[in-house]
């Protein structure tokens, strides 16, 4: 692979599939090589009923041949740090927007979550997916209205599988997952961009994660959510190729 050409993968959310980026990808340089990729049991990739944080990650390693770059968005994010943690030579850089070491908040965490109602997401997800997947992507526009019409050109594509099929696996997965203990070892360029105004994972977890990775930067975007990459696609996708070109 040459100097210039990037290998880049996307990895996307909870309950989300990779077309979720199909508005971000046009804005990244055409010259990186990028491939969105769908986690087990979402979009159209198969779901053998186990959802393993650490085998996701170490599935992702095998396939990468020179060391790629990686952007976790928020269950994403766990997957990209796992790969790093892990397999150290075969990542060149992180992003991590809207992600966390923890979910759930504990005595030594309380950056966590006290209390989620994705759990009560599920059943809402499964009786009708399309109306249920957007009114969660819509309460993201909520700062940025003008965006709204970018989820009518994404949403049929994002709900053509219906709701994922790991999708009690995966929110499982969020909440048992506790990477902590690894990221000092993390020594890879990582940017950390969150925003301002998401309560899912809200900006004291960028700081946890900046605060304990040795080599990370932490953005914070004002009158962003928890899906910045589609609200303010300008700034981020700026962000994203000035730190990666770089690395």
């Amino acid at each position: 692979m040459s100097n210039s050409v990037k290998k880049v993968y996307l990895i996307h959310g909870w309950a989300a599939n990779r077309h979720v980026f199909d508005d971000l990808i046009p804005r990244l340089p055409e010259s990186w090589d990028i491939e969105a990729l769908n986690l087990p049991g979402h979009g159209d990739a198969p779901f053998n009923g186990s959802f393993h944080i650490t085998d996701i990650a170490d599935d992702l390693a095998e396939k990468i041949d020179e060391p790629a770059y990686l952007l976790g968005w928020s269950l994403g994010g766990l997957v990209a740090l796992y790969t790093a943690a892990r397999h150290p030579e075969k990542v060149r850089a992180l992003c991590i927007t809207t992600g966390f070491a923890k979910f759930q908040a504990a005595p030594d965490y309380p950056e966590g979550i006290q209390t989620s109602a994705l759990d009560k997401m599920i059943e809402l997800f499964q009786q009708d997916y399309y109306k249920y997947i957007k009114q969660f992507l819509q309460l993201q526009f909520l700062y940025t209205k003008e965006r709204q019409p970018v989820l009518e050109t994404i949403m049929p594509e994002i709900a053509q599988y219906g709701p994922p099929s790991a999708i009690k696996a995966a929110l499982d997965a969020i909440i048992e997952t506790d990477i902590r203990p690894l990221l000092p070892d993390i020594d890879i360029p990582t940017l950390l961009i969150f925003g301002a105004k998401d309560t899912i994972a809200p900006p004291r977890m960028g700081k946890y994660l900046q605060q304990h990775m040795p080599h990370s930067d932490l953005h914070v975007i004002e009158k962003s959510a928890h899906a910045p990459f589609l609200t303010q696609p300008d700034e981020f996708s700026s962000l994203l190729t000035t730190f990666f070109e770089q690395h």
